[in-house]
C-alpha cells in the first residue's frame, strides 16, 4: 500500500522539496499552501499523514488540527515550525497530532516521523477492526478426506498469489471462513487486516454506507465523513460473507471496484484506490441465481476466477471423528471436564447422521454434551433426540422404497442399480414437497449432487 502525504506550508520551496524528497522514499505526495486548500485535498486525496506548518500566513497550523479531524480523525498530523516553544508543541498534541518536530530537519528526520505515524495509524485500524469483529473460534482446519486433502493443498499457492479473487462454495457451516482465513494468514497480507463482512447482515439501505463510506452531509444525519471497510482494509482481505444476498445495486458497485481498483464514497466526487483482495463465500448456487436475474452475470464470472467448493460433512467420512475430538478436547478444557470419548454406538450415530448444519451444529452439539453430562464417556443416551433417531426414519423410507422397486427386477445390474437411485431421490423429494434442500440432506449428497442426478433422470 502506498502512503499518502499531504504537505502544507506558506512557502512554495518547501512544499517542493518536500514533495520530491517524500516521493523519492516512496510515498504519495500531495502539496498545499494554505488551510482552505488543505481541507479540500483532506476530501479528495484522502491522505494517511498530513504534515502542517505552524504559521501559514495569516491562518495558524495548530487550529487546522481540529478541522482536519473533523473531515477524518484516523489522520495522523504532524506539526512543523521554525518557531520551537514548550506551549505550542503540548497544545498540538492535545489538539490531536501525532508529533512535532522543528524547522530546520533532515529529510531523513522527516522519513522517520512519518513511518512511525503511519505504523500508528495502522494500529488504530486494527483497534478498530478488533472491536468491530465478534469474536471468532479459531479453529483449525482438519481433516484427512480426499476432497479436503485436494483443497488444503490450493491453499498455499493460492495465498502467495494475493491480488486472485477467490469463491468459496458450499453449505452453511461448512468452515468457508476458515478457509478464507487460512488464505489471509498464510499471503503476503498477512500483517494487515483481514475485514470479515457478512452480506446477509447488514440491512439493504445500509450496505453501501458499510462498504464504501460517505461523506460530510452525504445525507440526513451524516454529521461527518465516515470511512468504508473497503477503505478501512486497505492493504489486507476483505472476506464477503453470504456474497448471494447483497443487493443488484451494490453489485454493480462490487463489479466496477473490482474491475478498477477504485470507488467512491456515498456523496463523494474523487475515487478512491485501494490495494485489498477479495475473497467471497456463498452457500447459494449463484448459477441459478443468475438464470433468477438474482445475480449479476457479468459480477459472477468477474468473482469466480478460482472456485474452491467446500464438502458438507456427511461427505467427509471419519473426518467427523476428528473434528468431534478436536471439539471434545478443546470443551474438556474450556469447561474443566475429564470426558476421555464415547462408545462405539455413538461414534456409528455420529458417522450415519447427516448434519444438516455442517460443522457448527456438530461444534453446538458436542459443547451442549460436554456442559451436562458428568460422565467420563459420551453414552448414545447423552445425543440429540434428533441424531439418536436418525437412523429409524432411514429405516422408514428405505421400507417404502422396497414397495416401488419390483418394476427394476428384470434389468441388468447397472440399469437396476440406476432404477433404485431414481425411486430413492423421487421418495425423497415427494417426502420433503419437493425441496431440494431437505431432500438432498436426507440423501447425504450435497444439492448440487442432487441436482445433476434430477437432470440424469428426467425428474421435473
Amino acid at each position: 500500500m502506498k502512503v499518502r502525504v499531504l504537505v502544507i506550508d506558506d512557502e512554495k520551496m518547501i512544499c517542493k522539496s518536500l514533495d520530491a524528497g517524500l516521493s523519492d522514499f516512496g510515498y504519495h505526495v500531495c502539496t498545499a499552501e494554505s488551510g482552505t486548500e488543505a481541507l479540500r485535498l483532506v476530501q479528495n486525496f484522502n491522505p494517511h499523514i498530513v504534515l502542517t506548518d505552524m504559521k501559514l500566513g495569516d491562518e495558524n497550523g495548530i487550529d487546522l488540527i481540529d478541522d482536519i479531524k473533523k473531515l477524518d480523525k484516523e489522520i495522523e498530523v504532524i506539526v512543523m515550525t521554525a518557531y520551537s516553544d514548550i506551549q505550542s508543541a503540548v497544545l498540538a498534541i492535545k489538539k490531536g497530532a501525532y508529533d512535532y518536530i522543528n524547522k530546520p530537519f533532515e529529510l531523513e528526520q522527516i522519513r522517520i516521523v512519518i513511518a512511525r505515524a503511519f505504523e500508528n495509524f495502522k494500529l488504530k485500524n486494527k483497534i478498530y477492526l478488533l472491536e468491530k469483529e465478534k469474536q471468532h473460534s479459531g479453529e483449525n482446519l482438519i481433516g484427512h478426506c480426499e476432497k479436503m486433502n485436494t483443497i488444503l493443498k490450493k491453499i498455499k499457492p493460492l495465498s502467495q498469489n494475493d491480488d486472485v479473487t477467490i469463491l468459496i462454495r458450499g453449505e452453511t457451516g461448512t468452515g468457508k471462513e476458515l478457509i478464507a482465513e487460512a488464505l489471509h494468514n498464510n499471503s503476503p497480507r498477512k500483517s494487515s487486516p483481514m475485514v470479515r463482512i457478512n452480506c446477509s447482515a447488514i440491512p439493504h439501505h445500509l450496505v453501501e454506507s458499510e462498504l464504501f463510506g460517505f461523506e460530510r452531509n452525504a445525507f440526513t444525519g451524516a454529521v461527518s465523513q465516515k470511512k468504508g471497510l473497503f477503505e478501512i482494509a486497505d492493504g489486507g482481505t476483505v472476506f464477503l460473507d453470504e456474497l448471494g444476498e447483497l443487493p443488484l445495486d451494490i453489485q454493480t458497485k462490487l463489479l466496477r471496484f473490482l474491475e478498477e481498483r477504485k470507488f467512491r464514497r456515498i456523496g463523494g466526487l474523487e475515487d478512491i484506490q485501494v490495494d485489498i483482495r477479495i475473497i467471497a463465500a456463498t452457500n447459494k448456487n449463484l448459477e441459478e441465481a443468475v438464470k433468477n436475474k438474482e445475480f449479476r452475470e457479468d459480477l459472477y464470472y468477474r468473482i469466480n476466477v478460482v472456485p474452491i467448493d467446500l464438502p458438507p460433512l456427511r461427505e467427509r467420512g471419519t473426518d467427523i471423528l476428528l473434528i468431534t475430538q478436536y471439539f471434545l478436547d478443546r470443551f474438556n478444557k474450556k469447561f474443566k471436564k475429564k470426558i476421555i470419548g464415547y462408545d462405539s454406538e455413538v461414534k456409528f450415530k455420529l458417522l450415519n447422521y447427516n448434519w444438516p448444519g455442517n460443522i457448527r451444529e456438530l461444534r453446538n452439539v458436542i459443547e451442549r454434551i460436554v456442559i451436562l453430562i458428568d460422565d467420563d464417556h459420551i453414552k448414545t443416551h447423552h445425543l440429540p433426540i434428533e441424531i439418536q433417531n436418525y437412523k429409524l426414519r432411514m429405516v422408514a423410507v428405505q421400507e417404502n422404497l422396497n414397495q416401488n422397486v419390483s418394476e427394476c427386477d428384470q434389468l441388468s445390474l447397472e440399469d437396476k442399480m440406476q432404477c433404485i437411485e431414481r425411486q430413492y431421490i423421487l421418495e425423497a423429494l415427494e417426502k420433503m414437497d419437493w425441496n431440494q434442500t431437505k431432500a438432498s440432506a436426507i440423501l447425504g449428497i450435497s444439492r448440487f449432487t442432487l441436482k445433476r442426478k434430477m437432470e440424469k433422470y428426467s425428474i421435473t
